[in-house]
């Protein structure tokens, strides 16, 4: 068995290679559009923050029929997270401990990333502080993303 964060990058790659070959778009699980604030969502299952950390896939994952796509956590610049290991599986609960540490590419690269893709999905994108921020000087890290990610995508998550 490959370890947690192995597994995480294999299945995407597998995915994205998968999106080459342009398979089928995949059915909403639930067809039951929605409108909320303006946006429409085509069904309320939807893809949260961690799984794309730098908008790499986003062409690619939305062929899964998800009703909106959130990605990041993004901060101002990249940062490579904690010290590995730092994705931890409970076999007997089948579950992970996630102690990644926002590791990304920065909020810049996640813009290009969007404006680039051709994903007609509602798309988020999930904002933090970077770890050598000190937490007095959070609000700008903060608003410095919010501004970046405003113009790109339909909503945005503060993740604290």
């Amino acid at each position: 068995m490959f370890p947690p964060e192995t597994a995480h990058y294999l299945s995407l790659n597998a995915l994205e290679t998968l999106s080459f070959l342009h398979f089928k778009e995949a059915r909403p699980i639930v067809s039951d559009n929605i409108e909320i604030l303006g946006l429409d969502f085509q069904n309320r299952l939807g893809l949260a923050a961690g799984m794309d950390k730098n908008a790499d896939y986003i062409n690619s994952l939305s062929y899964l029929g998800f009703g909106f796509l959130e990605l990041g956590t993004l901060t101002p610049r990249a940062q490579s997270g904690n010290i590995k290991p730092r994705l931890f599986r409970l076999r007997d609960e089948r579950s992970l401990i996630n102690n990644m540490g926002f590791n990304n590419k920065g909020i810049e690269h996640a813009v290009l990333k969007i404006k680039n893709s051709m994903s007609k999905a509602v798309i988020g994108l999930s904002i933090g502080k970077n770890q050598e921020t000190p937490l007095e000087k959070a609000l700008e890290d903060y608003l410095f993303c919010l501004e970046k990610a405003y113009p790109v995508c339909d909503y945005v998550a503060v993740n604290i």
